[in-house]
């Protein structure tokens, strides 16, 4: 949902980022582990409880991910293998943000199972959005995609959020999982 609001906005900002790694020679795929690397540290100072410079660097970290696509498009590097490496590495940044979620801020199985339910439905989400693309249809409804859900995350820990609102939050997830779903199969015969 943000994406759809910002990515214009946000595109015109990442412009004198993208010049300077085109200067210094960074590709799109580098940039893209470099974004997890960061993403990485920033979960690690959560899990030591230093929160605000871990929320910081996780959102500098998914910042410069972002970029990849962008600086791909305009070195004209765009590729298959790209997009895959691009999606592989979210998903796998997500799974880092959550699993601080589930260490830290879980104390009962209930909590962990509904974490682990969240992390279920942040992978379907992009998958019935690749699932689509592969079947040219356009499929990114919902207003649970990366941003809003790496958001909510680091929010969450952050501020110590009381649980209730990830139930909420799963929902929501779940909810955008549902409308992804019937999007594609109202379109099969």
């Amino acid at each position: 949902m943000l994406e759809k609001y910002f990515k214009s906005a946000s595109e015109k900002f990442a412009v004198p980022f993208i010049g300077i790694c085109i200067r210094i020679g960074i590709k799109p795929n580098v940039l893209s582990f470099i974004g997890l690397l960061i993403v990485i540290v920033g979960c690690y100072l959560f899990l030591n409880n230093i929160k605000t410079l871990g929320a910081l660097i996780i959102f500098i970290g998914s910042a410069i991910d972002g970029l990849d696509g962008p600086l791909a498009r305009k070195t004209n590097m765009m590729s298959k293998k790209g997009a895959l490496l691009d999606s592989f590495i979210d998903r796998i940044g997500e799974l880092f943000i959550w699993s601080v979620v589930a260490i830290r801020f879980t104390t009962t199985d209930l909590e962990l199972f509904v974490i682990l339910s969240v992390v279920t439905a942040s992978n379907l989400i992009p998958y019935l959005r690749a699932r689509g693309e592969t079947l040219g249809i356009d499929n990114k409804v919902g207003i649970a995609a990366r941003p809003e859900r790496v958001i909510f995350a680091v929010v969450y820990m952050l501020f110590e959020l009381p649980f209730y609102s990830i139930y909420i939050f799963t929902f929501i997830l779940w909810f955008t999982v549902y409308q992804r779903f019937i999007i594609l199969y109202n379109n099969f015969k």
